[in-house]
């Protein structure tokens, strides 16, 4: 890594201390700044910004320690490496040093070799840090950038598919009985266009999310007759799979949540369970009161494999073997996962009997819900 061409500060009132250190640095090819009083010292730190100071502790007026807590006091102060030079090797002295900020001593008379290996290990150290900090700054840059454009791609997608929706119901509503294969293909359309509705809000929702500016409302919810309502707007699709769903238990349990991104996080699971369990095969929505409120989401599909049970929770992962297709980018479960997160909750695979997929939902209960006796 590159540490030539730095900047060293010196600060000491004996100009001759200061030519020697000069004498001692020089080979090493840095720019070397003088201040001969505490004064001069900060105009010229908070001007040329150094990136090393030697410091001497004791000065007339404006002491070391002045100058040193101006230093810290500098925006970018706290990033610049101080080393106080000083007569004084007690424990008490050095032990203040530290608490106002130094990072190191060096003791006079001063020793050529150790002076220059400390020297090189803080401007390297400097060097490291501020390489790190362009690093951090240009990957803030690129995820801004990356959330501006998803914004900018969701919303511009919205506005063809409301068309595309309305124009398929248009069409379904003027097919005559005899057009059944038509109107398969329409419910299909239809069905697809819904996935990617719910697709594009996930995306602008995960957007926020990771940009911690999605706007949470809070409220008390009433969990059982929240999933009571969420199962009824399933009615249909269950129907028409053939699939049961097993109601969740009536169970006086509250919480503090967001009621819109609660319910997207449930009805992402129940379009999973549809999308996996078999025709005329089960799905289970149930409650239970544990350490908080657990929402169980189960269908008797294939079972997840216990090496996929953590990554498909991430983004744009799927299990292993599982098609990409419409509807499955590898969103939906990363989304819930954030959404649940930004309420204090989380999500996981369980095993439950009986059933070979089982998510759980973990929210905080509300303050008036009663606890669960412990055994």
């Amino acid at each position: 890594m590159r540490t030539t061409g730095r900047r060293i500060l010196l600060i000491d009132d004996q100009p001759r201390n200061l030519l020697a250190l000069c004498a001692l640095l020089e080979p090493l090819g840095h720019e070397l700044l003088r201040a001969t009083n505490g004064r001069e010292a900060l105009a010229i730190f908070e001007r040329e910004r150094p990136d090393l100071v030697l410091l001497d502790l004791v000065m007339p007026g404006f002491g070391g320690l002045d100058v040193l807590a101006g230093i810290r006091a500098c925006p970018v102060g706290g990033e610049v490496p101080v080393v106080l030079v000083t007569a004084h090797s007690d424990r008490e002295r050095r032990l203040e040093g530290l608490r106002a900020g130094a990072d190191d001593f060096l003791e006079k008379p001063i020793d050529e070799a150790i002076l220059l290996t400390r020297v090189r290990t803080l401007l390297a150290l400097k060097a490291s840090r501020d390489e790190l900090k362009v690093q951090v700054a240009e990957l803030k840059a690129a995820q801004r950038a990356q959330r501006e454009l998803t914004d900018f791609i969701v919303h511009d997608l919205r506005n063809p598919l409301s068309v595309v929706v309305g124009n398929v119901g248009y069409a379904a509503g003027g097919l005559l009985p005899s057009q059944s294969d038509l109107k398969e293909a329409l419910d299909d359309a239809s069905t697809a266009a819904y996935r990617l509705h719910h697709m594009i809000g996930d995306l602008l929702a995960i957007s926020r999310l990771e940009s911690a500016t999605f706007p949470l409302r809070l409220e008390r919810v009433e969990v059982a007759a929240f999933l009571r309502t969420v199962a009824q707007s399933y009615a249909a699709p269950l129907a028409e799979r053939g699939l049961t769903l097993v109601p969740p238990a009536d169970l006086p349990v509250e919480v503090d949540a967001d009621r819109e991104l609660l319910r997207r996080v449930v009805e992402n699971l129940l379009d999973n369970a549809l999308r996996y369990t078999p025709r005329a095969g089960r799905i289970r929505l149930d409650l239970r009161l544990a350490r908080g409120a657990e929402i169980l989401v189960c269908n008797d599909g294939k079972p997840i494999p216990p090496a996929d049970a953590d990554t498909i929770f991430e983004k744009f992962r799927r299990g292993r073997g599982e098609a990409g297709g419409l509807g499955n980018a590898g969103l939906g479960l990363y989304f819930c996962k954030r959404a649940l997160e930004a309420q204090g909750g989380n999500i996981r695979v369980v095993q439950t009997a009986n059933w070979p997929i089982s998510f759980a939902v973990h929210l905080p209960l509300h303050a008036d819900t009663p606890r669960p006796v412990p055994n």
